[in-house]
């Protein structure tokens, strides 16, 4: 392939709207965010309880703040979304 067919495919790709996608890569793309946002969420909670066991229990609300954001946001993508069949 020459360098001119790949920036037309990128352009292509680029300039495509999200309703064109798969309903299958969809899903899958929230899937592997959902578990994401878990893994962060899990991992500043465990941050958040070695920061309050260490005296930083200031530091400790900020990071259990962020924890609780991020388990809203994973809950929130978890909720079925309207499905744009193609």
């Amino acid at each position: 392939m020459k360098v001119a067919d790949w920036r037309e495919k990128i352009k292509t790709i680029a300039a495509a709207n999200g309703s064109s996608a798969p309903e299958g890569a969809k899903k899958a793309g929230i899937g592997c965010l959902v578990l994401f946002m878990a893994a962060v969420s899990i991992l500043t909670f465990i941050i958040s309880i070695g920061l309050y066991r260490s005296g930083n229990w200031v530091v400790a609300l900020f990071a259990l703040t962020f924890f609780v954001l991020s388990t809203i946001t994973a809950a929130i993508l978890l909720i079925p979304h309207k499905t744009d069949s193609l």
